[in-house]
């Protein structure tokens, strides 16, 4: 809820409030490798072996979020969109790579929290200023990736062929004690979302009118390229 911002937003002084989840990057589900990834099956027709070969119940919150993720990684894109998931480090840039350029020059970008030696990191809502203009990636591709909930880690990474504005921006607590940099990027089109996005009713707009910027939880991951 606390991700999304209006693009005029977007500039030095600027104040928000943002709450970037915890998810300890520790306690998450293990990245399998393309080998042990190819030989589990990854489709919606499989839901049934699965729970049982991972020993989950069809009824329970993580069977039912297997079957999201499956659906959600097994649907036919919209027009323009550029996704896929990525069952593997291996399999994912791969896949970045035939998506936005085989011999690109790509660029990891992560959402990064830093404190003083001294002090704990706080995941609370907080309210962030930008200390610094945020510094726009022109001329750049970009892809999104977003952990799924499963039983092994899998990655839902998607763009559009239309492109999106993509910021490197710095933020400080009101405290000064809790600094954010990472990536914020800018949807432009909409217009084939979804009425009923979150987005929408967080910044309060009419449904795909509008442009949405969000910053990105900690074990998202945007690759860029030029």
């Amino acid at each position: 809820m606390y991700m999304f911002f209006a693009i005029d937003k977007l500039k030095l002084g600027t104040k928000l409030p943002i709450f970037f989840d915890k998810n300890d990057l520790q306690k998450l589900p293990p990245l399998l490798t393309r080998q042990e990834a190819d030989l589990i099956p990854f489709t919606n027709s499989k839901l049934d072996f699965l729970l049982d070969h991972f020993s989950i119940s069809k009824d329970s919150p993580q069977g039912k979020a297997m079957k999201e993720t499956l659906a959600r990684c097994n649907y036919k894109p919209m027009e323009g969109q550029l996704k896929f998931c990525g069952t593997s480090l291996e399999s994912m840039l791969d896949l970045v790579k035939e998506t936005i350029g085989s011999n690109a020059d790509l660029k990891v970008m992560t959402t990064k929290v830093m404190v003083p030696k001294q002090n704990k990191i706080s995941y609370a809502l907080h309210n962030y200023t930008f200390v610094e203009a945020p510094k726009e990636l022109v001329g750049i591709k970009m892809l999104g990736c977003h952990r799924m909930p499963y039983p092994y880690a899998v990655y839902y990474c998607h763009g559009h062929s239309s492109g999106a504005r993509v910021f490197e921006v710095n933020l400080v607590t009101d405290d000064g004690r809790q600094r954010v940099v990472g990536p914020a990027v800018c949807h432009m089109d909409t217009s084939m979302w979804n009425a009923d996005h979150v987005a929408f009713k967080v910044l309060k707009v009419e449904p795909r009118s509008a442009p949405v910027c969000h910053f990105f939880p900690l074990d998202n991951i945007v690759w860029v390229t030029k």
